[in-house]
């Protein structure tokens, strides 16, 4: 309810300060103020996160109908291929292939993203996040990068942990994916190095899918 109320006010302050560095001339001033903004989008980013855990954590992840798991990935790919770049992110789907279940589409969205948010952010700059998805309903997603420790991985579904790392973010990426993940009687495993390779960070996700 919190981050929810805080939502309005948040996006408001950003309008305004929006507005008035249009006002201000090169500057000092105009430096602080992109400054304060920098920091209410992080504020921003904080409370769209504290939602989307607490949608996690409140059990509404199943729908009324079965879903196509490997369209919605095509469309939460291609989305945030245009937000950033077609060769930040490298998908390899199993052909002719419908792997269906019953997870809400929006709770596989925000598993989705969070992952691939999470490798982007952390991952090697310059090289390409890898995507896959099987016929049998497991997801991979591997970004390039130094080894995490195996005493890190275990606490990285902890909220606000975060791996060795200067990039910005709320420690709750993983958090929300770890309670998704428990709420469908999925499973999530953690690998650094990725699978056949001496660096990286794999995580993959293996869904309850109609069928298997």
């Amino acid at each position: 309810n919190s981050a929810h109320e805080l939502r309005t006010p948040i996006a408001t302050a950003l309008a305004q300060l929006q507005r008035l560095q249009q006002d201000l001339a090169p500057g000092p001033t105009r430096q602080q103020v992109t400054k304060i903004e920098t920091s209410l989008r992080g504020l921003s980013n904080l409370s769209e996160k504290l939602m989307q855990l607490a949608k996690a954590e409140r059990g509404a992840l199943f729908s009324n109908e079965q879903n196509d798991l490997v369209s919605l990935l095509q469309i939460i790919v291609a989305d945030m291929q245009r937000s950033l770049s077609a060769s930040a992110i490298k998908l390899n789907l199993p052909e002719a292939t419908r792997v269906l279940s019953v997870i809400d589409p929006d709770v596989f969205a925000i598993l989705v993203r969070n992952l691939l948010d999470n490798a982007i952010k952390h991952g090697a700059a310059n090289t390409p996040v890898e995507i896959s998805f099987s016929s049998t309903g497991v997801l991979s997603i591997i970004n390039a990068g130094s080894v995490v420790p195996a005493g890190k991985l275990g606490q990285l579904r902890r909220r606000f942990v975060r791996s060795n790392t200067s990039a910005p973010g709320s420690g709750l990426g993983l958090a929300i994916v770890d309670a998704i993940v428990t709420g469908i009687d999925a499973t999530m495993t953690f690998y650094s190095p990725a699978t056949g390779r001496a660096d990286g960070f794999e995580v993959r996700v293996s869904f309850p899918v109609i069928g298997n």
